[in-house]
């Protein structure tokens, strides 16, 4: 389980891995200096809490190959400066980062359903992943199901 940070402190990092495959890193200011606030890189945390969900529902990866997803991009949605206001949402005290996860099937000789901007919220405060039911519509049209031949 990820450790509590204070909202008052933090720093997110977006890190390129290679062609098309990004994650986020979070950290926790003491002092003059940063140090990582959670035990794995933020977007790692933010895949295993999707694939509790039940949007990856028939999505399969091994979560010890950081690879094992075509192109796992994980980025933060615009707006945590104003608390997300353009999504109409009014979180108290900016402890809430907007993380969008996206990766794809391609190349796969059976491929099965992606997700293109699928949404969740990590609250800096306890630690925990969500999806409020604000992101209920995005989500759905996030999940993408492969053409039958």
């Amino acid at each position: 389980m990820p450790k509590k940070v204070k909202t008052a402190i933090c720093l997110v990092r977006m890190q390129k891995l290679g062609a098309g495959y990004q994650t986020l890193f979070l950290y926790r200011r003491q002092g003059y200096q940063f140090s990582p606030a959670t035990t794995k890189p933020l977007g790692y945390l933010a895949w295993d809490y999707f694939f509790t969900t039940p949007a990856s529902k028939r999505m399969h990866r091994d979560p010890k190959d950081q690879y094992a997803l075509d192109h796992a991009f994980v980025g933060l949605v615009k707006g945590m400066e104003e608390n997300y206001a353009w999504m109409e949402e009014h979180w108290p005290d900016s402890r809430y980062d907007v993380i969008s996860l996206s990766f794809d099937m391609q190349g796969e000789d059976k491929p099965g359903p992606w997700i293109e901007g699928w949404h969740c919220v990590y609250d800096l405060k306890t630690g925990a992943f969500s999806v409020p039911p604000d992101f209920a519509e995005n989500n759905a049209k996030a999940r993408k199901n492969p053409e039958p031949k």
